[in-house]
């Protein structure tokens, strides 16, 4: 069967389960290229578990009548499942997201500077390009300290960093916003699999995805 074959069945509600492990497994060689860049920030198997999420989203909102072939589609919401992940839950990104945000806004900001003036730009420079007051600058650099994996590159040509992907304006009703439409999502999503799974695909797919567990170990729990 091909992949949009698949997600055909899967989006019928025909063996949701099997169907999505199969796909899953018929494409995890090309999954593990679309996550690679990002094994610089956690475990290669933690990846994997948030690209399954991603490609459930992919399922759900791929139309066959675009013409694209449905890989292609879901690289991007896998991408953004594991960026997510990295932004929220990942070990080397433990600051809050503001923080995150103002220290990317830094560092573009000094490097503009430098462009235009040739030199090292001072503290008051920087904080009227940045338009923030000078004393906010030892405190970012400060914590700039404890970030500096965000500056381990996603591309091969170094060319993007995971510090690139985070936005560079922020404010408290943005990162609500965000809040709240990713727990609304988490919740239609588990609504969508309890729906078209057993109770025992359910008790396996939760064991997997909300208690950490691996496939491994549930596998052996269940023979």
């Amino acid at each position: 069967m091909t992949n949009e074959q698949i997600v055909s069945e899967i989006r019928n509600g025909y063996a949701v389960t099997d169907y999505m492990q199969l796909l899953y497994e018929s494409n995890l060689p090309l999954i593990k290229k679309f996550i690679k860049p990002y094994t610089a920030y956690e475990p290669m198997e933690d990846l994997l578990q948030e690209s399954y999420f991603g490609l459930w989203e992919a399922v759900q909102y791929y139309e066959t009548s675009a013409n694209v072939r449905f890989m292609t589609y879901a690289e991007y919401w896998i991408r953004q499942s594991v960026q997510r992940y990295l932004e929220k839950c990942g070990s080397t990104v433990r600051i809050p997201i503001h923080t995150r945000q103002k220290i990317a806004r830094y560092k573009k900001a000094v490097q503009k500077l430098e462009q235009e003036l040739g030199r090292v730009p001072t503290d008051n420079e920087i904080a009227d390009k940045m338009c923030v007051s000078v004393g906010l600058l030892p405190e970012l650099r400060i914590q700039m300290q404890g970030v500096a994996s965000l500056d381990t590159p996603l591309a091969d040509d170094n060319s993007l960093t995971l510090s690139d992907t985070i936005q560079a304006d922020f404010n408290l009703e943005d990162e609500m916003i965000d809040k709240i439409y990713a727990e609304h999502s988490k919740s239609q999503l588990w609504g969508i699999v309890e729906h078209f799974t057993s109770n025992r695909e359910n008790s396996i797919i939760k064991e997997i995805f909300i208690n950490n567990r691996t496939m491994a170990a549930v596998a052996r729990e269940q023979a």
